[in-house]
């Protein structure tokens, strides 16, 4: 039977929750799709459908993302991919993600960004790297601050409900912007999440709400017990702080809660300054280090001319035979087409992650991702590149 691609009616929403749920083991709940039809705009879905029956499906978010320097723009930001295992091998991904990037260019937003469930997909779609997450373990019986580390834990509590609801909506909009790759959060975003947090989940505790004025913590607790001894463990979900005293303030909290012995978490960047709070930096194990944010470059001259950069300098990138100088000479910078040798080689994917300074340049060059027309190039674009901060997010769409 011949496949149809196209946006799909308000009347098939239930049948695109069910490609999704196939795809990713999710049994949906009734209360959950009232709240997912609140958040997917099907106008931005495409789905593959065989006579009436849907049988793979992408969509995208309308939101924006933080570049270098703190300045956002738009993005597309690609989710729920998935093709039903009786459909595979007959080319439905590529023709559902040409559909959408399609759709995102046609609304006129440069970037689209996704988080993908297995890594070596999306490269050949024009997706680079454009964070990374830090997935680590904390032994609470070694994790002690320093003690010239000035700590002030009277301003940090619990809260509840709507309380914790306003207090993390104000303060994940003043951070968004402190670090490149943290995408934007609308309202019906914070009610699914707070939806799956207010819930106990894989035998842990449901989630437990910290806050203090300028910062947020989320966290569950796992029950263990050995020969009568509380071994507790604790995952946090979520954390942010505008201010370094709420950081610290936050973080002595975490690291003290009683009848804990180990932390979890993959919400910290791999920058972060814990480590050197501690009198003890082998309290922290890095489980692993995994992709995090991909992105895909739409439109060059925007998202190369909106982001901040570390020198003033002129440079000619060349990304699948189109070649594009960003001169940061100016006041602004500006990206435009241009005919005159390339400095750097590249292909879309790496494109992506040179926009969000995911990776020194250096180890694209010596990994072969990145072509310099000189040494002295490479240099050059080390320093234009590089940011005052690692790109991060904690936003998983």
């Amino acid at each position: 039977m011949e496949i149809e691609i196209r946006a799909p009616r308000p009347d098939e929403f239930e049948q695109v929750c069910r490609v999704d749920g196939r795809v990713f083991g999710i049994d949906y709940t009734p209360e959950q799709l009232d709240l997912l039809r609140a958040h997917l705009d099907l106008r931005r879905f495409r789905v593959a459908f065989e006579g009436d029956t849907a049988v793979a499906v992408a969509g995208s978010y309308a939101l924006d993302v933080t570049l270098p320097g703190g300045v956002t723009v738009p993005i597309g930001g690609v989710t729920w991919v998935g093709v039903s295992a009786t459909h595979r091998r007959r080319g439905l991904l590529r023709t559902l993600m040409t559909a959408v990037h399609d759709d995102i260019d046609s609304r006129g937003e440069p970037l689209a960004a996704l988080y993908a469930s297995e890594s070596a997909i999306y490269g050949r779609f024009g997706y680079g790297i454009g964070s990374h997450q830090l997935l680590a373990d904390i032994d609470l019986a070694l994790a002690q601050f320093r003690d010239d580390v000035v700590v002030d834990v009277d301003d940090v509590r619990y809260v509840y409900g709507d309380d914790a609801r306003d207090h993390f909506e104000s303060i994940y909009e003043r951070c968004r912007r402190q670090r490149a790759g943290e995408v934007t959060r609308d309202a019906a975003d914070w009610d699914l999440r707070f939806h799956f947090w207010d819930k106990p989940r894989a035998g842990a505790s449901a989630a437990m709400h910290l806050i203090h004025p300028d910062g947020h913590a989320v966290y569950r607790m796992t029950i263990h017990s050995t020969d009568g001894r509380p071994r507790n463990r604790l995952n946090v979900l979520q954390m942010f702080a505008v201010t370094e005293d709420a950081y610290r303030a936050l973080w002595h909290t975490l690291l003290n809660i009683d009848l804990a012995v180990t932390l979890e978490t993959h919400v910290m960047p791999l920058d972060d300054p814990l480590p050197y709070l501690l009198t003890d930096r082998r309290a922290i194990s890095a489980r692993d280090v995994i992709d995090g944010l991909w992105v895909k470059v739409i439109d060059p001259a925007v998202c190369f001319a909106t982001r901040t950069y570390g020198t003033v300098d002129r440079l000619v990138i060349e990304s699948d035979g189109d070649r594009w100088a960003i001169d940061n000479t100016g006041q602004d910078a500006v990206c435009r087409k241009v005919r005159t040798r390339p400095d750097l080689v590249t292909n879309g994917a790496s494109l992506g992650t040179l926009l969000m300074g995911a990776e020194r340049i250096d180890r694209l060059v010596r990994a072969g991702m990145v072509v310099a027309r000189t040494p002295e190039v490479a240099r050059r674009a080390e320093h234009f590149f590089a940011t005052e901060r690692l790109p991060h997010s904690q936003t998983g769409f």
